[in-house]
């Protein structure tokens, strides 16, 4: 696994992908007034990776990190280049 960077302030130009499950999400809705948030369960991610951006700078947000860090992986092998693990 490539070296995922870990951001806790992101840039006004990221976009959030939030990979927690829908009931998870729903429960502790992650606020971030500063950026865009896509809500993306990390079950879905590897179906849609064709409709984002690979140009674009992604942070993906779970609660413990190990989804995130993962499918973070994954985009990378994928070919996207701008990709880091959100901590809060």
């Amino acid at each position: 696994m490539e070296s995922i960077a870990a951001v806790s302030q992101p840039q006004a130009q990221d976009i959030i992908l939030d990979v927690r499950h829908p009931d998870e999400a729903e429960q502790r809705p992650l606020i971030w007034p500063a950026n865009q948030i896509i809500c993306l369960p990390f079950f879905q991610i590897n179906k849609q990776l064709d409709k984002l951006d690979r140009e674009q700078s992604y942070l993906l947000y779970c609660e413990k990190g190990i989804m995130s860090r993962l499918h973070a992986d994954a985009m990378q092998k994928n070919g996207f280049e701008k990709v880091a693990v959100f901590v809060l």
